[in-house]
């Protein structure tokens, strides 16, 4: 009888767990600070609360921020080849609903092709975007800010890998980005975006 009991409030106790856990909140992130850039993707300062950012640089990835990268794609690390990674950018930032993101980065200009991997979540942590593509010179791809995916008015961040054969990672980081409505004027961001 005891252990009938003792098993009866073992499984009241899991049941209880499971479902407070199913009440809470998803886990959220604040990713309001961001670096501006224009249409060629000079900085124009920053955004936010914040008054310093390591956005866009070589960033070492925690695991959890390297799990995002870890998905399967048909991007092949042959004919790639280690070389130096100077910089990761976007421009624009913020980006325009419907329009495109360029992300660059600065590498060798006659080194062999590398691999990007990249990912973007929400503030909600779900993926909303991922991409795999091979760059050689110059270094840069366009990004789709496709309506169905994001929404005007929302922080998202960019995790990204760059990597080659023999090198699983030349290159690493994240940078958080604002979805618009349209082209912005810096001092207008709230009325324009929101």
């Amino acid at each position: 009888m005891r252990t009938y009991f003792t098993l009866s409030l073992l499984g009241l106790l899991l049941f209880t767990a499971c479902e407070r856990k199913k009440d809470q909140p998803p886990q959220t992130e604040d990713f309001s600070c961001i670096k501006l850039f224009d249409e060629q993707g000079q900085g124009l300062g920053l955004h936010g609360s914040c008054t310093t950012s390591n956005d866009w640089g070589n960033i070492p990835l925690n695991a959890t921020e390297k799990e995002y990268l870890n998905f399967s794609d048909t991007v092949s690390l042959s004919g790639t080849a280690p070389t130096t990674i100077t910089w990761f950018g976007i421009a624009p930032c913020p980006v325009t609903i419907g329009g495109a993101m360029l992300v660059y980065l600065g590498k060798d200009v006659n080194s062999d092709p590398v691999k990007l991997k990249l990912v973007v979540v929400d503030e909600e942590l779900n993926i909303i975007q991922k991409a795999a593509v091979k760059l050689g010179t110059p270094a840069s791809m366009a990004l789709y800010i496709d309506p169905a995916l994001y929404q005007t008015g929302h922080y998202y961040r960019m995790y990204y890998q760059v990597s080659a054969q023999g090198a699983a990672s030349l290159y690493e980081g994240y940078g958080n980005f604002l979805v618009c409505k349209g082209p912005i004027q810096v001092g207008n961001i709230q009325t324009e975006c929101m």
